[in-house]
């Protein structure tokens, strides 16, 4: 994908919804995602679920076989990701993108499966807030609503107070794209790792980019 890719999928939004791991910051850089998992299992006392190094692998658990307990379940996970965005190693540039697109009027929403709780302490600790118009992520237990249901880019679009058609989602997972595609945003993969430009071509991804720093090149549309 080139650079003239990236302005046309800007130019035909108004609005971003940006994923928080990985296009904000590195949720479990600290805190892997085994170790929380791990964690998660022994609270819970799920000795039954599967073996799994995925927190939200145990949420879906729960959420097929002890559905009572899904509240306590997502209140627990809440408080691991908290514990684990203190300590989130930032995403290179991902502080003056937001700043950038400030600046251009370009509303942004930070769009997550992660915990609403981990999202804004995150957003507080790094003096981010202002940056951003609203946050769409995991408020609701039933995992079923995250991404790649496209719940939470339509809730995004509803606090904007817009058409998700108008909004250009930016996301490190096929499960972003996926999320974007179903409602009818525009859809940029983050390729950050090995893999995933490849993974986004086959998705039919709008733009790729392979940094936060391509946000900051590309004409931004008046």
């Amino acid at each position: 994908m080139t650079a003239d890719q990236l302005a046309a999928a800007l130019k035909r939004t108004s609005s971003v919804l940006l994923d928080f791991d990985g296009p904000v910051c590195s949720v479990f850089s600290t805190f892997a995602p085994a170790a929380v998992a791990h964690e998660l299992r022994a609270r819970l006392s799920l000795d039954a679920a599967p073996e799994t190094q995925e927190p939200f692998d145990l949420l879906s658990y729960v959420a097929r076989h002890e559905p009572t307990r899904l509240v306590s379940a997502e209140a627990e996970l809440a408080q691991l990701e908290e514990m684990a965005v203190l300590r989130a190693a930032p995403t290179p540039d991902a502080d003056a993108v937001l700043r950038r697109f400030n600046e251009f009027s370009r509303p942004v929403v930070i769009v997550s499966n992660n915990s609403d709780t981990a999202v804004r302490a995150y957003l507080k600790l790094h003096s981010l807030g202002s940056l951003v118009a609203a946050v769409s992520s995991r408020v609701d237990p039933d995992p079923n609503l995250l991404k790649p249901h496209p719940h939470l880019l339509r809730r995004a679009a509803a606090a904007l107070g817009c058409e998700v058609a108008d909004c250009l989602m930016i996301g490190d997972s096929a499960t972003d794209i996926e999320a974007a595609q179903a409602a009818g945003a525009v859809a940029v993969g983050y390729a950050n790792k090995a893999g995933k430009r490849e993974r986004f071509e086959r998705l039919r991804a709008d733009a790729i980019i392979e940094a936060m720093s391509d946000l900051l090149d590309v004409r931004m549309p008046m």
